[in-house]
């Protein structure tokens, strides 16, 4: 055979098997892109789960056990676009918005979906930790639904996972204020060329206010370098950041927090600093303007006792430390005021233990239209001890704090809390106690109506007053009412309230009518009155279109018949950006116990 023959049959088979290595790699690729459609398909019938339907109420990993201990292989993304609706088919003009926003906003990218994993590929697949994880992207800001489909490999111990998200429209903006003499414009965005960064710039225009005008400006990123630290930094003349006087406030501050993401995760902690100041923007007396500034400085680090334990036990321990230092610069020279605690320096230490068991229920209906809210279920018990400094006083500290949530199969769920705190120097000094709970009923349906109701309870007594504030009412337990110059010592409020899910939509926008009572009393022993009664009625509704930044919209009238004047009154208030914000609580901060 002629050297030309050999050369021209080498050629032939070395393009027989590139031509068989092509196709075998098509072949699997084809499958593979089979099976990411497959689960993509599952994943887009998961979240766009038609109102008719009834209300979703499953545990967080149920769908995930029969897959333990398999190994993960591949982890793909899939973002869905804004035409599809967690309601099914919507109406054509809705469709149509949903191809506008699809052309103005950028879909999260992918590196920004991974830095918010913590589970891998290659490791043995733990059904707790993907429903933690699928739970941590439904709470990002930006995102309106989230699902893992997990797909198994025919004939081996493998699974695919799918990562299937729906974005929310991340631009938003409002127009507030007293319109039209001072009028308030905001406009943001929470997820920036689809990189989890949101930016803020809000203005006023006040024709009564020195200067006229004032701005404020913030800046956040979620999981920062893929860390599950969320940063954030602003800018602030608008009275709108940490707050500790009664003037308005000029503030900037920068902060770092990291969430315990998973009772599977070792550590938690945070960092912040901010530095605030008074501002005349209301020219008042300087005898009556009170001149100070401050600076806050807040560090803490946890670490979570056990987070090897095997899958099926979710009971952990957690060790945290954190110190505090908020010290004046400037204090008001106000002799009346001189001696309250917000303004003088208050610094500490406290190290706390935490035993806590927490699952989770995905259901809906609470504060969203549909989208999933997940449910804690499970109890939190903690003791804080520690040593502060407030107002020349150096005291140590000991609290204890125990707290049970309960989830049912029906769709009703609680929550209880029993909080006791005391300060130690001549025997017990700003000692708290406070229990209470709220109890949610199931969504019940009628046709294509959702129903649910809630019950709540407050009590709060304080014993041996030195430095605390004295019990107040405010607009969290009676809305439109402040009660705020009395000497009380105990307290209890109570709040019923019924909402009504609706059908009906308005260019996505979807409106959930209820109604409310309040009550609440104050005990003060050194009133003429020595028992001070309140309540108050109202009707609303809450507005929510589930496509954009902005959560839910509260619009509220309340009748007061009697205020602390002993006259009755209507208040009509607004509420923004309501939403169920528990689910992503696992254990917090050493704090002090907050009772106002």
């Amino acid at each position: 055979m002629s050297k030309a023959s050999l050369g021209a049959l080498l050629l032939l088979i070395i393009l027989l098997s590139v031509k068989q290595n092509l196709f075998a790699q098509n072949e699997k690729d084809t499958s593979k892109i089979s099976i990411t459609q497959k689960a993509l398909e599952k994943g887009m019938d998961l979240i766009t789960r038609s109102n008719r339907d009834s209300v979703l109420v499953e545990k967080a990993e149920e769908k995930f056990l029969p897959y333990e201990g398999m190994i993960i292989r591949n982890i793909t993304i899939e973002n869905l676009g804004f035409e599809f609706s967690i309601y099914g088919r919507q109406k054509p003009i809705v469709q149509k918005v949903g191809r506008i926003a699809n052309k103005l906003h950028t879909n999260t990218r992918e590196k920004t979906i991974r830095q918010h994993l913590f589970i891998k590929p290659n490791q043995k697949l733990n059904p707790y930790k993907l429903g933690d994880n699928e739970r941590y992207l439904r709470d990002q800001s930006f995102i309106l639904e989230s699902r893992i489909i997990v797909t198994p490999i025919a004939g081996t111990d493998s699974v695919d996972l799918a990562i299937v998200t729906r974005d929310i429209f991340s631009f938003g903006g409002s127009l507030s204020g007293t319109i039209p003499t001072a009028p308030l414009l905001k406009v943001y965005n929470a997820n920036l060329d689809g990189r989890g960064q949101g930016f803020e710039f809000d203005i006023l225009y006040d024709h009564d206010r020195s200067p006229k005008t004032g701005i404020a400006l913030a800046y956040t990123k979620s999981s920062f370098l893929g860390s599950f630290a969320d940063f954030t930094a602003y800018y602030t003349q608008l009275n709108s950041g940490i707050s500790a006087g009664e003037e308005k406030e000029y503030a900037t501050g920068i902060s770092l927090e990291r969430p315990l993401v998973s009772p599977y995760s070792r550590f938690a902690g945070g960092a912040g600093w901010s530095q605030n100041w008074s501002k005349n923007v209301d020219s008042r007396p300087d005898s009556v303007f009170l001149d100070y500034k401050y600076n806050i400085m807040d560090l803490w680090i946890g670490y979570n006792l056990g987070a090897n334990k095997i899958l099926q036990d979710r009971k952990r321990e957690f060790l945290a430390l954190r110190v505090f230092d908020g010290y004046f610069i400037n204090q008001p020279e106000q002799e009346d005021v001189i001696d309250e605690s917000r303004y003088n320096d208050s610094k500490g230490i406290l190290a706390e233990f935490t035993v806590y068991e927490q699952d989770f229920f995905k259901t809906q209906y609470v504060y969203g239209f549909g989208r999933t809210e997940d449910i804690p279920s499970g109890y939190n018990i903690s003791t804080t001890w520690g040593f502060t400094e407030t107002m020349g006083y150096k005291r140590p500290y000991g609290d204890i704090n125990i707290n049970f949530k309960r989830a049912f199969k029906s769709g009703s769920f609680y929550d209880l809390n029993l909080n006791g705190a005391s300060y130690l120097r001549n025997g017990l000094e700003d000692a708290v106690l406070q229990t209470g709970g709220t109890y949610y009923t199931q969504a019940f349906s009628l046709g294509k109506y959702k129903i649910r109701n809630s019950a709540s309870v407050l009590y709060t007594h304080i014993y041996k007053r030195l430095t605390n504030d004295w019990l107040t009412i405010r607009g969290n337990l009676i809305p439109g009412l402040r009660v705020e110059e009395v000497d009380a010592t105990r307290r209890i409020a109570l709040g019923f309230e019924t909402s009504l899910f609706t059908p009906w939509s308005l260019v996505g926008f979807r409106v959930a009518p209820f109604s409310s009572f309040y009550w609440a009393k104050l005990n003060c022993y050194t009133c003429e009155e020595k028992y001070q009664n309140y309540t108050g009625i109202s009707l609303g509704m809450r507005i929510r279109n589930e496509n954009l930044i902005f959560g839910t919209i509260e619009l509220k009238g309340t009748f007061i018949p009697n205020d602390d004047e002993g006259n009755s009154k209507f208040a009509f208030s607004v509420r923004k950006n309501l939403r169920f914000r528990k689910s992503d609580i696992f254990v917090t901060a050493p704090n002090l116990i907050v009772y106002n």
